[in-house]
């Protein structure tokens, strides 16, 4: 989908369908076969071709992934999971929801990961740790580090990592409890709603097979070809949380145009840069372009004393649609009353959350319409008063 760059709403994101997405689609409902099967097992060899890793599990959605990846460590209810303060709800109900204590942890102000330095703070009391590779961008080496050091697993929410780099490759859990990725809507890569469990451990990934069909030794793909027997036994308690095939389908025809999708994206974000560089007190996360990012927002900090939901709500009355990536967890009144703020406190945190603001950023944006966004925002940050 492209846009018209002078009158049209701009939304926030748009998923970039074309008629072969449509047709893929369409092939699987008049196969007779829906769920998970042929379609699904395709994209997880697409994928681990394109990381260069073992095992791919396609998932209902990373949240999923994410709640698979914490049960398959079986530590006693209530450990302690340190997980930054500046991410998505999932990453620390991952561990609510197997009975862990959520241990929030402060960022760094440039990247907005997680801060080496409040990891090591909290490594000695932590159990597990859940990373972020906030908006692309990967986590530092240091954190894997620190982690092995202490001998505490460390499981990434890559939700906006498809396709991220650091220094071991492609982002896909090299040496960690796995990798966790999103086909949301919203994402680089969608499948409307999906995700997956990326890892080189053999027993993670079989464990994550089983677990995401209830715990059953074999899927219905497996019951039902022809030739083989329906026998299957119940190997542990489980979840429901396969990828049906109509929605793998989506996202295979979606990977075939993937690097040209992530192609258009790196110039959008270069566009925003260059319009935006001279903009007092504005900067963008992170403040260097970071070559090995997969793009997956374009966030900026807005100057000190900016009213940011005043600045939100002009540019709304532009046409032009906003997200805010993300509200700190402990600013959620259930995390507020029962997770557990990390020595040193969130002071990082505290003060970038009043700032944050992403700009619309999908592959078909032009740029024409990108310059509309920053001459927008321009202006909208002369106009905003202090909150």
């Amino acid at each position: 989908m492209t846009d018209s760059p002078t009158t049209s709403a701009v939304p926030f994101a748009v998923p970039d369908l074309v008629t072969e997405d449509i047709e893929a689609v369409t092939r699987v409902l008049e196969s007779g076969w829906l769920t998970t099967g042929a379609e699904c097992l395709g994209l997880e060899d697409d994928l681990a071709t394109y990381l260069g890793v073992d095992h791919v599990v396609a998932m209902s959605s990373c949240t999923a992934a994410l709640d698979t990846a914490v049960a398959y460590l079986g530590l006693p209810p209530g450990s302690r999971v340190g997980v930054p303060a500046w991410t998505f709800v999932s990453s620390a109900l991952c561990a609510v929801h197997l009975g862990h204590q959520p241990v929030l942890l402060d960022v760094d102000p440039d990247t907005l990961n997680l801060s080496t330095t409040a990891l090591e703070t909290a490594l000695p009391s932590l159990d597990a740790v859940v990373g972020v590779h906030f908006g692309g961008v990967a986590l530092e080496r240091s954190i894997h580090d620190r982690c092995a050091e202490a001998g505490v697993p460390l499981i990434e929410d890559a939700a906006h990592a498809l396709g991220t780099r650091d220094h071991r490759g492609r982002v896909a859990g090299q040496g960690t409890g796995g990798a966790c990725l999103s086909f949301y809507a919203t994402k680089n890569l969608t499948s409307a709603e999906g995700g997956a469990l990326v890892t080189d451990d053999a027993e993670l990934a079989d464990f994550a097979r089983s677990y995401r069909l209830h715990g059953l030794s074999r899927d219905a793909w497996a019951r039902y070809k022809p030739g083989t027997h329906g026998a299957y036994d119940l190997v542990m308690p489980g979840i429901k949380a396969n990828l049906p095939d109509v929605l793998a389908a989506l996202a295979r025809s979606q990977f075939r145009r993937f690097d040209a999708m992530q192609a258009a994206r790196r110039a959008i974000v270069n566009r925003y840069r260059q319009r935006l560089a001279d903009v007092d007190g504005l900067r963008f996360v992170p403040s260097a372009l970071d070559e090995n990012s997969a793009d997956h927002l374009a966030p900026v900090l807005l100057p000190e004393g900016i009213d940011r939901d005043r600045v939100a709500a002009t540019l709304a009355d532009r046409g032009i649609s906003t997200s805010v990536h993300f509200r700190p967890l402990q600013t959620f009144a259930w995390f507020a009353d029962h997770a557990e703020i990390g020595p040193g406190g969130l002071p990082v945190a505290d003060a970038l959350a009043p700032r944050a603001l992403s700009l619309p950023l999908y592959p078909g944006l032009s740029e024409a319409t990108v310059d509309r966004v920053a001459d927008a925002l321009v202006a909208a940050l002369v106009d905003a008063p202090s909150p």
